[in-house]
């Protein structure tokens, strides 16, 4: 297994990372960070102490800034040629399960995991859109009328008045058509097709730089369990600070006044978009919210569902759309309509996701500029990348892109590749992404990463390791939060978004840089880009001196809070 292969350590490798536009990467992947100096305690998502670096307050004092380090490095003998790249491999993964497979503690322990995970994920994938406000209450597996789906318009009311409400105008309501996924071809027998909902709004163009606007398109993939038409009270939390332990505890929904947690900020970063002139597309992904679907965990399906949708608004093939002006349109009526006018291979695109959304969008991208790999299949083929060259960059927000090798250091996690590989080989699921998306990011044409400093996605290492490959425009947004974005403190969020389009428009009118990022050259240096807010729940105490201690992490072992 694994975790007797490879030694887990806090002070795991991590990359120099301020390099130019063009410069060749990754640097020395064995490379350990500064020593931590310090150690804090973080409430959501980790309650738990991690090791941080001291870094100034504005006041002359310091405080310790914690962070997620990675559970793997090299061993000191390693000879390989990219540790995080070969010893992770789709194929590596699945024989690692298969010596799991053969131990009987270990498949129990395993196999219990991926059978709480299995379609269908009632208790992760709750359709809960239309619980609160019978609007907007759909059957996603039947016909559905388009007009019943929640538009901008109905977040204008209160209590929610939300900024997305002034896309109504511009919002076509669209339906694609798309097949089962593997686990339900193969596993299921069905055969049938399933139907993939959301918007469309149409922008206004992107300022060229030089009097003039480019229509571009951002196609935006929500997190695990998102929901893009579910409501969320503006009042509410996303977790609860018990009273005795201190400990933060989720929240469960849908309750009285919220569907899903999270969307209310997630539809301002489509209105941000949006408003800066960008045509946005985001729908729900199969098996979750207004879209039809039995499984909702096939990442790299879902990846593969961009490409369809693209061809679908160029020819109309099982497209169907609602008008602002509610004029229903299908087949070739509705084929041409959108993408400016231009066709599918000519509109400049990015790609963007969110936890669960930045693993299909990492996939897209690697099937798009690399090679398109049927790791969810019993025998593994690959083709040529498909060679959209108007698809100008990814847009990774709390990112899993880094893949398989740089799993945080933590115990909930210590299982994840096991995981990985058992619901590939045993259930044709391609959940978490293995190397391959890594290996692939030198022929990414841009990437921007917002992350916070304790993300469970991918230790802060990983993120760097990405950055580091991207040789084209790029640029991280740090925070001291979460992997949850939208639990972190407002003006952190306002300044990811800031930046985010401020990428996305340099990615599509072709600059050479980005900006306003922030300069760092190191792990450190990066966290210290971070302005001196917090989490709610994380705001430091007094922190402690630097400890000899291995394990510093005290949170329960298990899977169940990931997105």
């Amino acid at each position: 297994m694994l975790r007797n292969i490879f030694v887990p350590a806090l002070a795991a490798c991590a990359l120099a990372a301020c390099g130019t536009v063009g410069e060749p990467a990754p640097r020395e992947a064995g490379a350990a960070p500064q020593p931590s100096d310090c150690h804090a305690r973080v409430g959501a998502d980790r309650n738990a102490e991690l090791p941080g670096y001291l870094l100034p307050n504005a006041n002359g004092t310091t405080a310790c800034v914690p962070l997620l380090l990675s559970a793997y490095r090299p061993p000191p003998d390693y000879r390989g040629h990219d540790f995080y790249v070969d010893e992770f491999t789709d194929a590596k993964l699945k024989g690692r399960w298969n010596s799991c497979k053969a131990d009987a503690t270990c498949f129990r322990r395993i196999d219990a995991q991926m059978q709480r995970w299995l379609p269908p994920n009632k208790e992760r994938a709750t359709r809960s859109t239309g619980v609160v406000d019978s609007s907007g209450r759909i059957d996603p597996e039947g016909e559905v009328d388009l007009s019943d789906i929640r538009r901008p318009a109905f977040f204008a009311k209160a209590p929610y008045r939300e900024s997305i409400a002034q896309a109504e105008p511009r919002t076509y309501t669209v339906e694609f058509s798309a097949p089962r996924d593997t686990f339900e071809h193969i596993e299921l027998k069905m055969q049938d097709t399933i139907k993939l909902r959301g918007w469309y709004i149409e922008g206004a163009g992107v300022d060229d730089g030089k009097g003039g606007r480019l229509r571009a398109l951002v196609i935006m993939a929500n997190g695990g369990g998102g929901q893009m038409t579910a409501i969320q009270h503006p009042d509410e939390k996303a977790y609860r600070i018990d009273a005795v332990t201190g400990l933060t505890i989720a929240i469960a929904f849908p309750n009285a006044t919220t569907e899903t947690m999270g969307q209310r900020w997630w539809r301002e970063n489509l209105q941000a978009l949006n408003a800066a002139g960008f045509d946005v597309l985001a729908y729900d992904r199969r098996g979750e919210g207004i879209s039809g679907g039995f499984s909702d965990t096939n990442t790299l399906e879902q990846g593969e569902d961009v490409f369809r949708v693209l061809e679908q608004l160029e020819s109309g093939r099982g497209l169907r759309m609602l008008t602002p002006s509610r004029q229903l349109l299908e087949g070739s009526a509705a084929g041409g309509r959108l993408l400016a006018g231009m066709n599918a291979r000519q509109i400049p695109i990015l790609l963007g996701g969110y936890s669960r959304g930045s693993m299909s969008t990492a996939w897209a991208i690697t099937k798009n500029f690399v090679e398109s790999c049927s790791y969810d299949m019993p025998v593994v083929t690959c083709a040529p990348p498909k060679g959209y060259t108007n698809i100008k960059g990814a847009i990774l927000l709390a990112s899993f892109a880094s893949g398989a090798g740089y799993v945080p250091a933590a115990p909930d996690l210590a299982d994840r590749n096991l995981f990985l590989g058992g619901m590939a080989a045993e259930h044709h699921i391609a959940f978490y992404p293995n190397s391959a998306t890594l290996a692939g990011m030198a022929r990414w044409p841009a990437a921007f990463f917002g992350k916070g400093l304790w993300d469970r996605a991918e230790s802060l290492e990983g993120t760097v390791a990405a950055y580091d490959r991207i040789r084209g425009l790029k640029e991280i947004v740090v925070a001291r939060g979460p992997h949850s974005i939208e639990t972190w403190d407002p003006d952190d969020l306002r300044y990811l978004q800031e930046r985010m389009v401020a990428f996305a428009k340099a990615a599509v009118t072709g600059a050479s840089k980005v900006h306003g990022a922030r300069s760092w050259s190191d792990l450190k240096s990066l966290a210290a880009t971070t302005d001196e807010r917090w989490e709610a729940s994380s705001r430091p105490r007094k922190a402690s001196p630097t400890s000899t201690r291995q394990d510093h992490t005290k949170i329960p072992f298990g899977l169940s809070q990931w997105k």
